[in-house]
């Protein structure tokens, strides 16, 4: 069996989804988690999950790690900037994944399904794939001298993939995705895994529907024994698929606090602790409606400082170029 290890810093207040989050992970008894955070972690000792391991540490120490991996000043005044940072951990946390097959991240607004059996499945071990991973939610990586430093082989390409301009800039370069990484490992010629198996919930709808999607009626359930399931009511018949995780970008869910609990489910934008729900209950609770923390959320984007400032602007039109 190969061996994996996620990194996930996270810092600041826990949301109250959190917990739930951590209860898919412990079900992916094959993959082990290391998590940083700032925060009280004797709640989750309830867990008892052997494949967590919760180290604490301010962000000021975890700055100071990471800047003790370069020779040049960095930038790193806030969290969110990490997901620059995220391709980067293979080289930055490389004592904490010695004796690792692989190592990965991802974020904590998902639900995770089975990550070994999918990777199985798609025969990443066997055809020595360098990469999996689309977009910033969970990737993985091969734990190789040549991987793990993949990521500044961009410097003097342009200036998006510049790890330098990257990690000295305040300005998120989405270093993790598409238009970052993912062009750096193209021009390397890596094999990577790259076809979409997640359920990536459009941000802008009330109801779970992928971005694209028309009027979907889908919730999600979880179970100990079975995983990770989206629900849906297609033609009037219930369907069933079992994605690699389900992605809430920026959602509020509302969640009761936690305990150790065998099932669970979440609608937009509650989780409830119980079982299956009946097609009667779907139609009603699945149904799209004004998405009032949406536009809120938008508005107040928009008339943020950084937006009206001369360097913000000049960024954005590197990226562009």
């Amino acid at each position: 069996m190969k061996k994996i290890r996620l990194i996930i810093p996270y810092f600041g207040k826990l949301p109250k989804f959190f917990p739930y989050f951590l209860l898919t992970a412990k079900r992916n008894q094959k993959i082990d988690f290391l998590i940083y955070t700032d925060q009280n972690i004797d709640q989750f000792e309830i867990l008892n999950a052997e494949n967590i391991e919760f180290k604490t540490l301010s962000f000021d120490d975890l700055r100071k790690k990471v800047q003790s991996k370069f020779d040049f000043e960095i930038s790193l005044k806030t969290p969110y900037k990490l997901c620059d940072y995220k391709v980067a951990y293979g080289f930055i946390f490389e004592e904490e994944l010695k004796g690792y097959d692989y190592w990965g991240f991802c974020d904590t607004d998902v639900l995770l399904g089975d990550i070994y059996q999918f990777l199985e499945e798609h025969s990443f071990f066997e055809n020595d794939y360098s990469r999996y991973g689309l977009l910033g939610h969970l990737q993985i990586f091969k734990n190789s001298q040549e991987v793990n430093h993949i990521f500044m082989s961009g410097q003097g390409l342009n200036y998006r993939l510049d790890f330098h301009n990257i990690f000295t800039s305040e300005q998120n370069f989405i270093f993790d995705e598409a238009d970052g990484i993912q062009k750096i490992f193209e021009k390397n010629n890596f094999k990577q895994l790259q076809d979409k198996f997640f359920d990536d919930i459009d941000i802008s709808q009330f109801s779970f529907r992928e971005y694209g999607e028309n009027e979907p009626k889908r919730y999600y359930f979880w179970s100990e024994e079975n995983g990770l399931e989206s629900i849906n009511l297609i033609d009037g018949n219930i369907k069933v698929n079992r994605p690699l995780y389900a992605h809430f970008q920026k959602r509020v869910i509302k969640c009761p606090e936690f305990r150790l609990v065998d099932s669970f489910y979440v609608i937009p934008n509650q989780l409830v602790i119980g079982e299956k729900i009946s097609k009667e209950e779907l139609l009603e609770v699945t149904r799209n409606k004004f998405y009032w923390a949406y536009v809120k959320s938008t508005i107040l984007k928009k008339f943020k400082k950084e937006k009206w400032t001369l360097e913000f602007i000049r960024h954005k039109l590197r990226m562009k170029s």
